[in-house]
């Protein structure tokens, strides 16, 4: 390394703090912030389970069917870089499974008999 000029010396520069809002959004916290749509879906999926663990079977596979169109919803108005973890295949192949799957869910939950 050359010598500092004249009368001065080598210093680096002032070590400064990331602002809040970057920190909070980095690591594994970024990470789940940056999937949210992923996380919409899979909460929407646990209220299903739940709903269905309470006995409410027919509510709850109404609600796990919902999540699956939702998904599908997702993955056809937001970007790839936004949808994330929801991207799978291409656009199409994923609304029209996830869509598929999530309408075939709800009209199974209406049209299986109930108890008697």
């Amino acid at each position: 390394m050359p010598d500092p000029p004249a009368g001065r010396e080598w210093t680096s520069p002032p070590v400064r703090r990331r602002p809040l809002i970057v920190r909070l959004f980095t690591g594994w916290r970024g990470y789940l912030v940056r999937q949210w749509p992923l996380l919409v879906v899979c909460v929407c999926f646990l209220v299903g389970l739940v709903l269905i663990l309470a006995a409410f079977w027919r509510r709850g596979a109404m609600v796990l069917g919902g999540a699956t169109v939702l998904a599908g919803l997702f993955r056809l108005v937001l970007p790839v870089d936004v949808a994330g973890l929801l991207v799978v295949r291409s656009r199409v192949f994923d609304v029209l499974v996830t869509g598929l799957a999530g309408v075939a869910m709800i009209v199974l939950s209406l049209i299986v008999p109930g108890y008697a």
